[in-house]
């Protein structure tokens, strides 16, 4: 008897209807977009890669994958000092359209990437809004994170989570849930679209200004 043939590697975690249904919501983000609105979008990632040489190279390369024309905002310019990210952080993703997650490999070379607390909980912020939210790979390019395969780790007062890119995964052939997730990033353009800028509220939203 011949072998059975291998079935063909996951592109996808998410079942197909969730699929159906991710895309759908992303296109609807989409058709509602105002012409000449901005779209912000939050690079999260952690001290160890954040603090690195190459940082501004990261943050270069995300920005190219991403819809020309949004603002992209991270730690450094959202949070100025940073005393009060805990208190910030829910107040300041209501104002963003995505987010994207630079996180560390479980293993060089591996499709798993390790979620801290602060990433888990800026996920999970930005998923419950209906917002797109990506994983961002060197090796892979952005991953939608719907189609990752979440696996929650570590005890009930730290809770983290690893994110596996699925097996077959192609930066190359971006599939319809990528497309569809940058097609909600895409700014729609106006009359007078003037280019992303990070204005005072936008580096420190939440200062606070005594008359």
């Amino acid at each position: 008897m011949p072998a059975a043939p291998a079935a063909a590697p996951p592109k996808s975690y998410a079942p197909p209807a969730r699929q159906r249904g991710y895309i759908t919501a992303m296109r609807r983000i989409a058709a509602s977009r105002e012409p000449g609105a901005p779209v912000r979008v939050y690079l999260g990632a952690p001290p160890l890669i954040a603090e690195r040489d190459n940082w501004d190279d990261r943050v270069k390369a995300v920005r190219t994958r991403l819809p020309r024309g949004i603002d992209l905002l991270t730690y450094g310019t959202a949070f100025a000092g940073g005393e009060d990210y805990a208190e910030r952080w829910e107040k300041f993703a209501q104002g963003l359209d995505g987010l994207v997650l630079i996180a560390p490999q479980k293993k060089p070379g591996g499709k798993v990437y390790r979620l801290g607390p602060t990433a888990r909980d800026e996920l999970r912020t930005v998923v419950a809004a209906g917002k797109p939210v990506l994983l961002f790979a060197r090796t892979y390019g952005l991953v939608p994170v719907v189609d990752c395969l979440p696996n929650r780790v570590g005890p009930p007062h730290r809770p983290r989570t690893k994110l596996a890119v699925p097996e077959g995964w192609d930066a190359k052939t971006p599939p319809p849930t990528l497309e569809a997730a940058l097609a909600a990033l895409r700014p729609k353009a106006g009359d007078a679209v003037e280019p992303p800028t990070h204005p005072a509220h936008l580096l420190n939203p939440f200062a606070v200004t005594t008359s």
